[in-house]
């Protein structure tokens, strides 16, 4: 972009900014200027004179960069001058060294400054505003912090020594000291062992044979058959004289389909055999300090549970199966599978920290879609998640596995031996013209294909109700009078589900209410409460510790946690009643909210009980952006006092909940619209009340939701 115009484009920016946004830019620059190391008489801050990188030489003072843009206005609710370190080490790309910077005279200089720190979190478990007087204790936020460093389960419950926490899929990334710890173990522990176990990726790659599904530990026999083909092979080969290697018998005209048998069975357990050995070296199983008990080449309970563990280590979407996604995830290096979960990370710290939430969705939804900013020009959507991470990626000089793992090191040392401290700033693209202080937003949530008919014939078979069109969130801002798409996610909507009506389960349709609602409070790390017809089987599960299963209340799913029904982030759905003047009457909550899930697969192929579930991760992301973009009044911790005792398989639990969450109140509501979608079948209403299970099979919106999402979810795991 030509100086000028990125100039004229940043006044354009500061006249149309709301005033505070204004005052506070103001303000970062008079403090860059009172901070600096320089004494000047200018009004303009003068470029601080860098220090040496911890353990280094003294660095010489820089010559002061050019004079550029003038810097981006920087909201108050994304800026990090109120940080107790007080700088942050400023990063320009390759070959440059890291600068020492006041944090308010790098943002004042066009810097984004971004927490790469151990305590990090995403701004829905944030405490206080910037700028404020609003301190408000958000007690979930330590257990968050102690979930990405490794220190505790769901529970809070300390992890054994070869456990770890996997949840980047739920709204919780690793920090980067368990990314580095990670890498050095690889290095030093798992790629010896892989190589002292014969792993071939080349085994993993050449599988053609599709997906290789688990069987919910049905011994599949393929072993002994395998042994029993090949024992014969040898035998005719012999008598006929033809040699010991096999593979002369697969053009032979009478042992060729025994050598083709022989061979399937064969690459399939080699398959298994070698992803085991993987899982093993990386101790991803569940017992035996994680390398596990299992039988090599079959594909048990144990292997489906630790490849699951994997799946999610790796940010794959999956329920434990062999597919050609975590195959190829099982074949990478163990240097590529670090350096691709480091930019993950760095990935979620830059949208914190530039507080955006483009994902390129809308654009793909939309490719065609132009608006036109203040001056009459026309621009395309965009992608700022990968612009503003690819910018930070080059600064920091992490593109490669290579450069990366050497910028590791260079990390650790700029923060004083560990990450416990660590901001860097970097210059990101400049954001479009819409992003204010406090933005506009509107959302429709499209129901897609809908299904009222009940679902099973009158033997209790289920019917098939296939969709087309799924349920989807949109989120706009307007913008001189355009409403521009923001993000475009799948969600959910309600169907049928389990429910206990007269002390025994029937089927109940969930609606998703339909028409104009809004947004009033977001809830950071809410509670579900159960309602009193929640079967007792859904409020235990069962747990594997310390070397057996235990029976346990499902605090998991209650929350406040990650697991909990409605994510770690929900916004709630209010009807209003107005007046003919328009003025509110009264206001309903039907108990539907849009919320974060583990229950990926819910959202991928099945059903809510009528909530509009999004991915964990897109939940933090959706509504941390809304608050740093949008007026709330900080409320704090909801005190409650609920408590209850239910009876399952004779055995008396308790559930007590302190706290609903901690509600951020909307200074305006955001208009939220639910269509519709397309009615399916031949009823074009919900049918009312319960009806009789005419099964055990389970419902469209029953599923599994606990904290493993993966294999037999629902089921404790079998030692393995």
């Amino acid at each position: 972009m030509d100086m000028s115009v990125a100039f004229g484009a940043r006044l354009v920016r500061a006249r149309l900014a709301p005033p505070a946004s204004a005052l506070f830019s103001a303000c970062l620059l008079a403090c860059a200027a009172a901070c600096s190391s320089t004494p000047s008489s200018s009004d303009t801050p003068t470029a601080p004179v860098p220090s040496a990188p911890p353990g280094g030489d003294a660095a010489e003072p820089e010559t002061p960069a050019a004079a550029g843009p003038a810097p981006a206005v920087v909201f108050p609710k994304t800026s990090q001058r109120e940080r107790s370190t007080g700088h942050a080490w400023a990063f320009d790309g390759p070959g440059a060294a890291p600068r020492k910077l006041e944090i308010s005279a790098a943002e004042a200089a066009g810097y984004t400054v971004i927490d790469l720190g151990n305590g990090w979190v995403p701004y829905i478990f944030s405490e206080k505003t910037v700028g404020l007087d609003d301190l408000q204790t958000n007690e979930y936020r330590k257990r968050y912090v102690d979930l990405a460093n490794d220190r505790v389960d769901a529970d809070g419950e300390p992890l054994d020594p070869h456990e770890r926490n996997f949840l980047e899929l739920y709204g919780i990334p690793p920090t980067l000291q368990v990314i580095d710890e990670e890498w050095r173990t690889a290095e030093r522990e798992i790629e010896p062992c892989l190589q002292s176990a014969g792993f071939d990726p080349a085994v993993l790659r050449g599988w053609t044979g599709g997906v290789i599904a688990y069987e919910n530990d049905k011994k599949s026999g393929d072993a002994r058959r395998a042994a029993f083909l090949k024992s014969k092979l040898e035998k005719d080969l012999k008598k006929l004289k033809l040699g010991p290697d096999l593979a002369a018998a697969e053009d032979h005209p009478k042992l060729g389909p025994t050598y083709a048998a022989w061979r399937a069975l064969q690459a399939r357990l080699d398959v298994i055999d070698h992803a085991q050995r993987r899982l093993r070296c990386e101790k991803m199983f569940l017992s035996a300090e994680g390398e596990g008990k299992y039988t090599p080449g079959e594909f048990d309970s144990a292997t489906t549970h630790a490849l699951a563990q994997f799946e999610k280590k790796h940010a794959i979407m999956g329920w434990g199966h062999f597919t050609k996604e975590n195959l190829e995830a099982l074949a990478r290096g163990q240097a590529e599978s670090a350096h691709r979960r480091l930019l993950r990370v760095v990935e979620e710290r830059t949208v914190s920290g530039a507080g955006v939430v483009e994902d390129g969705s809308a654009a793909r939804w939309k490719p065609k879609f132009r608006y036109k900013d203040a001056a009459g020009d026309e621009h395309a959507l965009r992608d700022m998640v990968r612009e503003s991470a690819d910018a930070v990626i080059a600064a920091l000089d992490l593109a490669t596995p290579e450069s990366a793992r050497k910028q590791l090191d260079k990390l650790v040392e700029l923060a004083g031996g560990n990450f416990d401290e660590l901001l860097v700033a970097v210059k990101l693209p400049p954001r479009p013209d819409y992003y204010r202080e406090d933005m506009p937003f509107e959302v429709v949530i499209d129901r897609g294909d809908v299904w009222y008919d009940f679902p099973f014939d009158k033997d209790g078979k289920r019917l098939p109700q296939p969709r087309e069109r799924y349920p989807h969130l949109t989120i706009y801002t307007v913008y001189e009078d355009q409403k521009i798409p923001l993000v475009h996610w799948r969600t959910t909507i309600g169907s049928w589900r389990s429910e206990m009506h007269n002390g025994a389960e029937h089927y109940k349709y969930k609606e998703s209410d339909v028409g104009p609602r809004v947004w009033k409070e977001i809830v950071a790390a809410p509670v579900w409460i159960p309602p009193a017809t929640t079967p007792p089987r859904e409020l235990v599960r069962r747990k594997w510790k310390d070397g057996r299963v235990r029976t346990v209340v499902n605090n998991a799913e209650f929350g406040p946690s990650y697991t909990s029904a409605y994510g770690l982030v929900a916004a709630y759905h209010i009807k209003e009643i107005k007046n003919p003047d328009g003025t509110v009457k009264a206001e309903l909550d039907n108990s539907i909210r849009t919320h974060g899930s583990v229950d990926y697969m819910s959202i991928l192929r099945r059903f809510s009980h009528g909530c509009h579930r999004l991915y964990n991760m897109s939940a933090v992301r959706l509504f941390s952006f809304i608050l740093q973009h949008r007026s709330f009044v900080r409320e704090g911790q909801i005190k409650l006092g609920f408590a209850r005792e239910f009876t399952h398989e004779d055995q008396t639990f308790k559930i007590a909940l302190k706290t609903r969450g901690y509600r951020y109140k909307l200074a305006a509501p955001i208009a939220v619209e639910v269509t519709e979608g397309r009615i399916k079948g031949n009823r074009k209403t919900p049918i009312e009340g319960y009806i009789p299970k005419p099964s055990s099979t389970p419902a469209p919106a029953d599923g599994a939701t606990t904290e493993t999402a993966g294999p037999a979810a629902a089921e404790a795991p079998d030692p393995g």
